[in-house]
């Protein structure tokens, strides 16, 4: 299984990662509504970035256990024995944080302390995201 199958967890994860770039650009949009005081174009904005950021949160958490299988199956190299299984790591866990606080959010709208945290911690996972895709390219058959 050395063939194919080691470039399907690469190919998973660049397609989340640029998902994960539109839920940032509608998070960026329902900062700017909500500053400019738009109104209900602003719920219609919010709903869409939640919806695609739950889709964002599955999708690279399927990615993940995706490159684990890969490791160990189509690479048959030992699973956590790189930087790139480390920062993905800790990327996941950042976005399962964005994640957790943007559900927070959703409970209570008018945190904006929360708001600023979920902003950072979701900007930063999605950073790391993209540096952990190109310690992965040295991992690549």
């Amino acid at each position: 299984m050395r063939g194919l199958g080691a470039y399907f967890h690469p190919a998973w994860q660049a397609g989340v990662i640029a998902l994960g770039l539109c839920v940032l650009g509608w998070g960026l949009r329902v900062r700017r509504a909500r500053r400019l005081g738009t109104g209900p174009g602003q719920a219609r904005l919010a709903a869409t970035h939640m919806r695609l950021g739950r889709w964002f949160t599955a999708l690279f958490s399927t990615g993940y256990l995706l490159g684990l299988l890969g490791m160990g199956l189509a690479l048959e190299e030992p699973l956590y024995q790189t930087a790139h299984s480390y920062f993905a790591t800790l990327a996941l866990l950042l976005l399962w944080t964005a994640a957790y606080l943007g559900r927070r959010l959703r409970l209570r709208p008018g945190a904006e302390g929360l708001r600023q945290i979920h902003s950072y911690v979701a900007f930063l996972a999605l950073f790391l995201s993209l540096g952990v895709a190109f310690l992965g390219m040295g991992l690549l058959p």
